[in-house]
C-alpha cells in the first residue's frame, strides 16, 4: 500500500445532507467551501458527527486563531510558512480579543471561510493523507513496534482491534455476537476506505478501556478512554452546516488571559506527540483537544483489507479543563469535572437538566463554554438578540433519535432563547 494514497482535503468522506436533504460524501475541501449549501453532517451516526463537527473545527481555529478574514495575521503575531506563530513580547490580548472578534462578524455576515482555511490545509497535505509516511491518525510499524512490549509488536499479531468493534453500527467483539446488525458475518469485517476514515475517528474519541496493549512506559499507568466518551456533550446547532461551524468557532474562552498557539495532532511531529501523551500533558489549546488521541495505532494492508493494531495511551486529567467548551459540569473534591452520561440517564431529555446549561443562584454551577460563548456573541451585539439557538447533544448508541423541543425552556441572562435538542 506504498503506492496507495487516500487524502482526506481532495477525497471524498465526510457525509452531508444538501438543501434538499439529499445525502452527499464530500471532501473536506468541498465542506468547507460549501458549507452554506449543506444541511448538516449527515454520518453513521449523530456521535460521528459531533466527532468530525469538532475535527472541522480543529481545522478553522488552527487558522482563525492565527489570522483574521483577510488571511493577515493578528498584530502581535509573526507566521511562518508552516504556520508555527512567534508571538510579539509587546501582543496587547486585549486588543487580539477584538480582532478575533471582528474575524467572526466578517465571516458570519460573509457566510463563508476565506482563502487562508486552504492555504493552510495545503501546507499540510501530507499530514491528511490516510496512507503514506505520514498516515492520518496513525504511525509507522517501525514506529509501532518501538513503542509496545515485544510481545504486542506487529509481528506478533495481538493488540487489533477489529473492524466489526469500531463499527458502532455493529459493535461486535470476540467474545460475543452481535446478531441484529445491518451486515451478515461476511460483511461485519469490510468498510470502505472513507467509512473507515470516519470510524477511525470515531474509535480515537470513544474509545472504551477494555484494551489490553499498552505504550511502553517506566511505570504503569490507567489507559485513556476517547475524550468524548467521557463528556455529555452540548453543542450549538444552526440553520445550516455553515451556521453551525460559526456558532461553535470558540475563538476564545471566557476569563482566558493570554495567547496559546493552536496545535492539532497534524502539526506535531510523532514523537514530540507521543512524549506528550506518555506524560500526561494537558492540551492548552483546543484544536489539540479536538484531535486529541486516546490509542496509538498502526494499519496494516493485506490485499486491500485492514489489520489495525491498537496501544492504549495514558488517561489525561479532565479536572478543571475549562479550555472544552462542550460539555457540562459537576463538581467533586477535586474540582470540576465534565458530566457523564450514563445508561441510567441515556433518555434523559436535555430540558430536564436545564441547571446545567444555565446560570443559576448556585455558585457550584458552571455552565458549558459554548453557552458563555454564545450569550458573549449577543452581548457584543454579533448575534441578533431575538434569533432562537438550538443546543443539542449525541451520545454513542445504536439508535438514532431526534427529539426537537419547539417551546422554549429557558431564557438566559442576555436575553437568548434557546431550544434544547435531545440527539441519540
Amino acid at each position: 500500500m506504498k503506492n496507495r494514497h487516500f487524502n482526506l482535503i481532495t477525497e471524498p468522506w465526510i457525509k452531508v445532507l444538501n438543501e434538499n436533504y439529499q445525502e452527499l460524501t464530500v471532501s473536506m475541501e468541498e465542506v468547507l467551501k460549501n458549507a452554506r449549501h449543506y444541511r448538516q453532517l449527515a454520518g453513521e451516526m449523530r456521535s460521528q458527527d459531533l466527532v468530525i463537527l469538532r475535527l472541522l473545527l480543529a481545522v478553522l481555529l488552527s487558522v482563525y486563531q492565527r489570522v483574521n478574514a483577510d488571511g493577515e495575521p493578528y498584530e502581535g503575531l509573526t507566521i511562518d510558512d508552516a504556520w508555527q506563530v512567534e508571538v510579539d513580547s509587546d501582543l496587547d490580548f486585549e486588543d487580539l480579543i477584538e480582532k478575533m472578534q471582528e474575524t467572526w462578524q466578517t465571516l458570519y455576515e460573509g457566510g463563508e471561510f476565506s482563502q487562508a482555511v486552504f492555504d493552510y490545509l495545503k501546507a499540510y497535505e501530507d499530514r491528511f493523507d490516510f496512507f503514506g509516511e505520514h498516515a492520518f491518525y496513525q504511525v509507522s510499524r517501525e514506529f509501532y513496534d518501538a513503542h509496545v512490549p515485544a510481545k504486542n509488536q506487529v509481528a506478533k499479531g495481538t493488540g487489533t482491534v477489529a473492524i466489526k468493534q469500531i463499527n458502532r453500527n455493529i459493535s461486535e467483539s470476540g467474545n460475543s455476537i452481535a446478531v441484529f446488525t445491518p451486515r451478515t458475518n461476511t460483511f461485519k469485517n469490510q468498510l470502505s476506505i472513507d467509512e473507515l476514515v470516519r470510524w477511525v475517528l470515531t474509535y480515537q474519541n470513544y474509545t472504551g478501556v477494555t484494551d489490553k496493549t499498552k505504550v511502553n512506559r517506566a511505570d504503569k499507568f490507567s489507559v485513556s478512554s476517547g475524550w468524548l466518551y467521557n463528556l455529555y456533550p452540548v453543542y450549538a446547532q444552526g440553520t445550516n452546516l455553515f451556521e453551525t461551524l460559526l456558532l461553535n468557532l470558540t475563538l476564545f474562552e471566557n476569563e482566558q488571559d493570554k495567547y496559546s498557539q493552536p496545535k492539532p495532532v497534524w502539526e506535531w511531529a510523532t514523537k514530540r506527540y507521543l512524549k506528550g501523551r506518555i506524560d500526561e500533558t494537558v492540551p492548552d489549546n483546543l484544536p489539540e483537544l479536538y484531535t486529541l488521541w486516546s490509542r496509538m495505532l498502526h494499519i496494516e494492508w493485506e490485499e486491500g483489507n485492514p489489520t489495525i493494531f491498537t496501544a492504549g495511551l495514558p488517561k489525561v486529567s479532565n479536572v478543571n479543563v475549562f479550555l472544552e467548551p462542550m460539555t457540562t459540569w459537576r463538581q467533586d473534591k477535586e474540582g470540576y469535572k465534565p458530566r457523564v452520561k450514563r445508561l441510567d440517564n441515556l433518555g434523559t431529555a436535555m430540558w430536564r437538566n436545564f441547571g446545567d446549561y444555565v446560570g443559576t443562584d448556585d455558585e457550584e454551577n458552571r455552565v458549558p463554554g459554548i453557552v458563555w460563548w454564545l450569550n458573549f456573541l449577543t452581548e457584543e451585539g454579533l448575534l441578533a438578540q431575538e434569533a432562537n439557538i438550538d443546543l443539542a447533544s449525541a451520545v454513542m448508541g445504536r439508535a438514532l433519535r431526534k427529539c426537537q423541543l419547539r417551546k422554549v425552556w429557558m431564557i438566559l441572562q442576555s436575553g437568548r432563547m434557546f431550544c434544547l435538542i435531545r440527539i441519540r
